[in-house]
């Protein structure tokens, strides 16, 4: 959230490491300084990223998308967060019902991390 931080160094750092999990680079400090479980099944929720993908699979888009996606919910989690309404706005973490096609949410631990991911089979594509 810094003025500082530089999205194409991000990108720079996911690239490093390719067989790294999406679920894994969003918790990493070294590049998302502060992004925590939450942010990270709302991000990958909303950019329709299955936690499984690695780094090395996504395409170029998909790649700036997480970036963007990833500062702007930071954001909007503090805001919301600062209004007390913070679960409010959560589509994905927590939930048993994908709010798009109504299928149910897998919740699964992931990662290196083994933190608690919600993500939908259906509308979340699995890159490899």
């Amino acid at each position: 959230m810094s003025e500082s931080w530089d999205a194409r160094k991000a990108i720079d750092k996911l690239l490093s490491k390719p067989k790294t999990l999406v679920c894994d680079a969003l918790l990493d400090q070294n590049i998302f300084a502060g992004s925590g479980n939450i942010i990270k099944n709302e991000v990958l929720f909303r950019i329709k990223v299955h936690p499984k993908s690695t780094i090395a699979a996504l395409p170029k888009n998909k790649l700036e998308e997480l970036v963007t996606a990833a500062v702007n919910y930071s954001f909007d989690f503090l805001e919301w967060k600062k209004e007390f309404t913070l679960k409010k706005h959560w589509l994905a973490h927590t939930k048993k019902v994908c709010t798009r096609d109504q299928s149910t949410l897998s919740k699964e631990y992931l990662g290196k991390t083994n933190r608690r991911s919600y993500f939908c089979n259906v509308c979340q594509v699995l890159y490899t």
